[in-house]
């Protein structure tokens, strides 16, 4: 669940808040805390601070030296750090490359950069695509697709989106049928799909699914499959854009342990 994004310069100057549930009481006064937080953790240990975690919130806080600013992320412990560094990476990226000019002169007016808030809910949908292209790079990897809302919103190689479509919907239908039997609820199905390949079907979200076609014989793939669970918390924080706006309507991000 994100909370608040704070991207800074490093002289501590706060640039641009945003704010999707009340975590900071004043979150303008964070600018000067963060920065002698990173200064210091530079000098003690040559790195600078890229993770805190607390019992209820977290902060993951990534910088880019070159343009001299940092962003720091307030999110829920249970987002993880691997997620959340890529997400607030792609967002002070996106912020960088808008506001490049800008960047190189500023001043105590920060008004400018406001309008950037209307573009992070796109930022974090586009960063499926990225994931998934990331996953096919693995070794054994061969395609993945992310379905969501009845359509296929990207997949990493063509396919037939009629057939893919029509024959996910049919799988789904007879799974829950099965499963249903039994008082219990499908999470993903592993489907083999000839000699050498396989198919996952992973349930993400109430309407979204994971499909990755891998190899048999690389014995690494549960791995790499595995570590799609990015896919999935950045598939469940954005395809409910309502829960953006309220704190109660934000789901638990997190990958579900397999049932078949």
């Amino acid at each position: 669940m994100l909370r608040n994004v704070l991207i800074m310069a490093s002289s501590g100057i706060m640039l641009f808040s945003k704010e999707y549930t009340n975590t900071i009481s004043q979150p303008r006064l964070i600018g000067s805390l963060m920065t002698a937080m990173l200064e210091f953790s530079a000098k003690v240990t040559g790195l600078p601070v890229s993770y805190i975690k607390f019992a209820k919130v977290a902060v993951t806080v990534v910088s880019n030296e070159a343009a001299k600013v940092f962003c720091a992320m307030f999110h829920d412990p249970s987002d993880g750090a691997s997620f959340s560094s890529f997400i607030a990476n792609e967002i002070l990226e996106a912020f960088i490359v808008e506001f490049a000019a800008e960047l190189g002169n500023v001043g105590h007016n920060v008004r400018q950069f406001d309008r950037f808030h209307l573009r992070i809910v796109g930022i974090i949908r586009h960063s499926i695509q990225r994931l998934l292209k990331q996953l096919q790079q693995q070794r054994g990897i061969l395609k993945a697709i992310f379905v969501a809302d009845g359509s296929i919103i990207h997949a990493t190689a063509e396919v037939d989106q009629i057939g893919v479509l029509a024959n996910l919907q049919v799988l789904v239908n007879a799974s829950l049928d099965m499963m249903a039997a039994v008082n219990n609820t499908v999470n993903s199905v592993t489907i083999q799909s000839s000699r050498s390949t396989c198919t996952e079907v992973i349930h993400v979200v109430d309407d979204g699914t994971l499909i990755v076609v891998h190899r048999k014989r690389c014995i690494r793939y549960q791995t790499h499959i595995g570590n799609s669970g990015m896919c999935s918390n950045a598939a469940e924080s954005v395809w409910t854009p309502s829960s953006f706006a309220s704190h109660d309507k934000m789901k638990d991000l997190g990958f579900k342990k397999t049932e078949h």
